[in-house]
């Protein structure tokens, strides 16, 4: 049986449709990467295999160059009283205090807690409402990331 409306494609015809559809596919892969590296999560990293928090949180607090590379940004960052929410970049993160130096500083004192998703550390002035932070971390293919902070004070 013979179908006159379906043409028949030599090998040579064949060939030519696979290299120009894969030449296609090839750009489209080159360009999803090329926009992936502007993506503002955090970058790609060989994994921690399961880093436990109690072993990070220390250089996390104390060690510039690895806090900006452990935090998501913009990082969210919640303001209870004013019942708002903002974003802290790159930039504002890396001229902040470190979190060691500041609870040093200011006499602050911590507690952790397990979280549904995460680890979270509370940051507080003992016997006051004045200064209550909330730092929550979560943890993608086994390294703690910092990914929102609240300022929870009255």
């Amino acid at each position: 049986m013979s179908y006159p409306h379906i043409v028949r494609q030599t090998a040579a015809q064949e060939r030519e449709r696979l290299r120009a559809a894969m030449k296609k596919s090839l750009a489209m892969l080159v360009a999803a990467a090329a926009m992936a590296g502007c993506a503002t999560a955090p970058p790609a990293q060989r994994g921690c295999a399961a880093e436990s928090f109690d072993s990070f949180l220390p250089r996390y607090m104390s060690d510039r160059k690895f806090a900006n590379e452990r935090t998501v940004f913009p990082l969210q960052s919640l303001a209870a009283a004013e019942e708002q929410s903002t974003v802290v970049t790159r930039e504002e993160f890396a001229a902040s205090t470190l979190l060691a130096d500041m609870i040093k500083s200011d006499h602050l004192s911590t507690r952790q807690m397990a979280t549904p998703g995460g680890m979270e550390l509370n940051v507080f002035r003992p016997d006051s409402d004045s200064l209550v932070y909330f730092y929550r971390f979560r943890q993608q293919d086994g390294c703690w990331y910092l990914w929102q902070f609240e300022d929870s004070s009255l």
